[in-house]
């Protein structure tokens, strides 16, 4: 068995800003001295597809090794018509088949006479008019117009293919191949993601971006100064906008991207004012960015895109270096904001301050603060891979919005940063919803709580956002139950109560005829303070409490003279009432601080 891969030397010098050459095709390889004798048994119509590499191999499996625009060199002479169709799916640019030197005289097989009247081969007399090649695949290559050549074993089989391989590169097939060497090299010289993704643009003389793979962008380059409102509106947004972001993810282009990982162009006219190509940028099978190439006046091109194609691993060489680096100081980032929420006032203001001013942060940065707790985990041995579950999820939702998710012991904190006033508490409770719906839908019916503090105008007061997070997830669960969204800000008097409850002892707060009650009601199993806490929200309207409780008036008048018996407070007082939904309200504060 023997297989070699062939292609253009990487010697060859070419000018960078060089317009591209339309490339070899497989009708220019009839010029070869070796090929002279070729016959065309099938697929003339296809004569002019671009070859870029050239493959030789003696296999019964070619599929798996031959790459789109190859031509396939082959000495084998049992072709299958599954073998066929495989090499036609993998879109190879021909195949040439080399034989014995005589030919069969088969009348069946295709006349070369006419490709020569078309212009399509050279020389076409000097083609003999058949081969031995079965009729079967020479009706599948008919069909999709898939050239197959069949000429005489040379003596030299190596000087063949070399001919070939200089052919395909005189003629610029392997553009791509070469400046990928040419990228590679910058990216190992330490010369950065700038240079190339200048050279990039230049090359192709158009605009040229690197994005994050959350669309963040990293390095643009326009050095012609070709006008592009695409470009400008990108560069403008610091990365694709979200609004093109989430058009792309209606129409299923960034599953296409993320899942398939295979190259997309957005059409003009479709969020952008020009066509728009993107690449994705894979390492070990994970993306790690993307590509873009902006198309002005000058169409892009298969040659173009396989430029781009072949960019993509010098710009993983370049984006595994800068996520070595940015992955550590995510790590210092984490580690400052972990010591700002959970120190507890052990550190000073002055480190935090000296912490914050080397990780780049200004002490005037906003930051939303948001609790994310699970309601109930039925299993305490599960909760550290539902957390790390959650952790993921949460990433995945948020990283467009460059935000930051803490971990903890039953949830998660996500720090939200505010730019330019945005965002406003609104869009931070609609992303609460879509975190709450988000989580229900990928931990098995398990579901979140979430309080969201208050927003402050500098870095130092998160601490103090994140206790009003904390508040508001458990009390906003007391009153709402589970599965709630709280914001802080809207807690009303239960806000007072919490500061009153934080300063001094709650117990006070409470009289003993309440507390007379709520021992009655545990212990007797009953409903009164349910009860009570109805009439006294309802103002002491009688039908609207009792509509509420779904019970007859007759029942709310009996249970409110047991109160009354157990209590000894005189309900229509109006003071008396107001004491009383105070200690309620008070007792659920309680409830939740515990």
């Amino acid at each position: 068995m023997h297989v070699s891969f062939y292609v253009p030397e990487t010697t060859t010098q070419r000018n960078p800003t060089t317009s591209s050459v339309l490339g070899a095709t497989v009708a220019s390889v009839l010029v070869l001295d070796a090929l002279r004798d070729a016959q065309i048994v099938a697929g003339a119509p296809g004569m002019t597809r671009r070859v870029t590499g050239v493959l030789s191999l003696d296999l019964r499996e070619v599929a798996p090794y031959t790459r789109s625009g190859d031509l396939v060199v082959s000495s084998r002479c049992d072709w299958t018509p599954e073998a066929i169709k495989a090499l036609i799916r993998s879109e190879a640019a021909g195949l040439i088949m080399l034989g014995a030197a005589s030919a069969s005289t088969d009348p069946s097989f295709t006349d070369t006479n006419s490709l020569a009247d078309a212009g399509v081969i050279p020389n076409a007399s000097s083609l003999a008019g058949g081969n031995s090649v079965p009729q079967e695949l020479i009706a599948l290559a008919e069909a999709a117009q898939f050239p197959i050549l069949y000429a005489p074993l040379p003596k030299a089989p190596g000087e063949l293919l070399q001919g070939l391989q200089q052919l395909v590169s005189a003629e610029g097939g392997t553009a791509g191949l070469l400046l990928s060497h040419q990228l590679t090299q910058i990216a190992l010289d330490g010369a950065g993601l700038e240079e190339i993704v200048r050279v990039l643009a230049n090359r192709l003389e158009g605009p040229i971006m690197v994005e994050d793979r959350q669309f963040n962008l990293l390095v643009a380059a326009n050095p012609l100064g070709i006008q592009s409102e695409t470009y400008d509106l990108i560069l403008g947004s610091n990365g694709t906008p979200m609004a093109l972001l989430k058009v792309m993810e209606d129409d299923g282009t960034l599953r296409l991207l993320r899942n398939d990982k295979s190259p997309v162009m957005l059409p003009a006219g479709d969020g952008h004012a020009e066509a728009r190509h993107i690449f994705p940028v894979v390492v070990s099978g994970e993306i790690c960015g993307f590509l873009s190439h902006v198309e002005t006046d000058r169409p892009l091109g298969s040659e173009g895109s396989s430029i781009l194609m072949h960019a993509t691993h010098a710009i993983a060489i370049e984006l595994l270096k800068q996520k070595g680096i940015a992955e550590t100081e995510q790590k210092m980032r984490r580690d400052f904001f972990r010591d700002l929420l959970f120190s507890n006032g052990n550190i000073s203001p002055e480190t935090l301050n000296r912490r914050a001013t080397y990780l780049g942060y200004q002490l005037s940065t906003s930051y939303w603060v948001l609790v994310v707790e699970y309601d109930a985990v039925p299993n305490e041995e599960l909760l550290p891979d539902e957390v790390k579950k959650l952790a993921s999820t949460l990433n995945s939702l948020l990283s467009f919005r460059q935000a930051l998710v803490i971990t903890q012991t039953q949830g998660a904190t996500i720090l939200y940063p505010v730019k330019e006033g945005q965002p406003n508490l609104e869009k931070v409770q609609h992303l609460a919803e879509t975190i709450r719906q988000k989580v229900s839908g990928t931990t098995d019916s398990w579901t979140v709580s979430i309080g969201v503090g208050m927003l402050y105008p500098d870095l130092l007061s998160i601490p103090r956002a994140y206790r009003q997070a904390q508040h508001a997830v458990k009390i906003g669960r007391a009153l709402g139950g589970t599965h709630s969204i709280t914001t802080f800000s809207e807690l009303g008097i239960y806000r007072m109560l919490l500061q009153f409850a934080e300063s001094r002892n709650p117990n006070e707060f409470f009289c003993e005829a309440l507390e007379r009650l709520l021992e009655y009601d545990q212990q007797a199993d009953k409903e009164l303070v349910k009860t009570l806490r109805a009439f006294l929200e309802c103002n002491g309207n009688l039908t609207e409490t009792s509509d509420r409780l779904f019970i007859h008036r007759n029942t709310l008048k009996y249970r409110l003279e047991r109160i009354r018996d157990i209590t000894q407070i005189d309900l229509d007082d109006s003071e008396n009432r107001l004491m009383l939904h105070l200690g309620l309200k008070m007792n659920q504060i309680i409830a939740t601080l515990k």
